[in-house]
């Protein structure tokens, strides 16, 4: 995708007004120069600031013919692409055709100047979040998908007696969970981009739980079959990985804007709160892992490793009763 310039016409730029985010509040077409910048009228972008000048800053050419700032009568003077400036200062703005836009921070407005000189960036591609924001049957099926996986475990852990009662409480919840869970989010895009994505949500929200419920059930059961217990000692490693995909994704929708810095906070939780878990574990346990013998069992036909013969369980159990007996007798040496 290549580059294009500006159509100049009889624009020589364009002053933008962003927000906290970025996005263009207002712009102004500059036909001539100079530009005058503040709260009195007879600017020609005029502030509602209280924190500007009446005639905060000027633009025009110098005596060089290069395009130059000059900072007005101001007690907070402005910042010019991170640069401070007080009040009578002036600095020459770079104009090229590869020269970035000109940011200017006056009080508490933000403003670009892009100058018709500068070369435009070329479009960006968007990201795949449209991809999931489309497509009602695909959020059906996903939320099929995931009442049965859920239902099959409320079945599984559930008296037969109050099976209908258990299901009809687990449905309850789980819609009002999914629903607020989604709606928070959906608020959230609201606020800073202006649009729900609700769907996005939605989506998000029924793939990590089918990720979570995999992961859980996919352990337990290799676990069993080939006598890992380190995989369900473990397998809380991977679900904080799901929480923070799950967790860049709902902000995609939030900050679409900044995919690096959503990309490091997700990163950054994900990683926390597996640091706090090991760090727990190891208080409570004196162990890395967050089980204390494998607890999943499976039909018998399911088992691939061989049986442990009786003379080695029984050494087993010898061995482990010698190393609890010295950990009581550490523990009673402390009291």
């Amino acid at each position: 995708m290549g580059e294009m310039t500006v159509a100049a016409g009889s624009t020589l730029a364009v002053l933008e007004v962003l927000d906290r985010d970025g996005v263009v509040r207002q712009s102004l077409k500059v036909g001539a120069w100079p530009l005058r910048v503040g709260r009195a009228f007879d600017n020609d972008l005029v502030l509602d600031d209280p924190y500007t000048a009446p005639q905060h800053l000027r633009i025009a050419r110098d005596e060089n013919g290069q395009l130059a700032l000059t900072v007005g009568e101001s007690v907070n003077g402005l910042q010019c692409d991170g640069r401070v400036l007080t009040a009578g200062q002036q600095l020459a703005l770079p104009a090229g055709p590869h020269d970035k836009p000109v940011s200017l921070q006056l009080g508490r407005t933000q403003l670009r100047l892009r100058l018709a000189t500068q070369v435009l960036a070329p479009e960006q591609v968007l990201g795949a979040a449209r991809v999931l924001t489309q497509g009602l049957p695909t959020l059906l099926l996903l939320a099929l998908a995931s009442a049965l996986v859920l239902g099959f475990n409320t079945w599984l852990e559930s008296e037969p007696d109050l099976l209908t009662r258990s299901l009809a409480s687990f449905a309850i919840s789980a819609l009002a969970i999914g629903f607020g869970w989604a709606g928070v989010w959906t608020l959230l895009s609201k606020v800073f981009t202006h649009q729900g994505h609700f769907g996005w949500h939605l989506r998000v929200m029924l793939l990590a739980v089918l990720a979570w419920e995999a992961l859980m059930a996919g352990t337990a059961l290799l676990a069993f079959a080939f006598s890992w217990p380190w995989l369900t000692d473990f397998n809380f490693v991977p679900a904080y990985a799901i929480l923070g995909a799950m967790l860049y994704f709902h902000l995609q929708a939030v900050e679409p804007q900044h995919p690096r810095r959503t990309l490091g906070f997700a990163l950054g939780s994900a990683l926390t709160g597996l640091g706090l878990s090991l760090w727990f574990n190891v208080q409570a346990t004196d162990r890395l892992g967050s089980e204390l013998y494998m607890n999943h069992l499976f039909p018998p036909a399911l088992r691939v490793a061989k049986p442990v013969e009786v003379p080695q369980f029984m050494q087993g159990v010898a061995d482990l009763q010698t190393r609890l007996d010295a950990k009581a007798r550490k523990n009673d040496a402390e009291e």
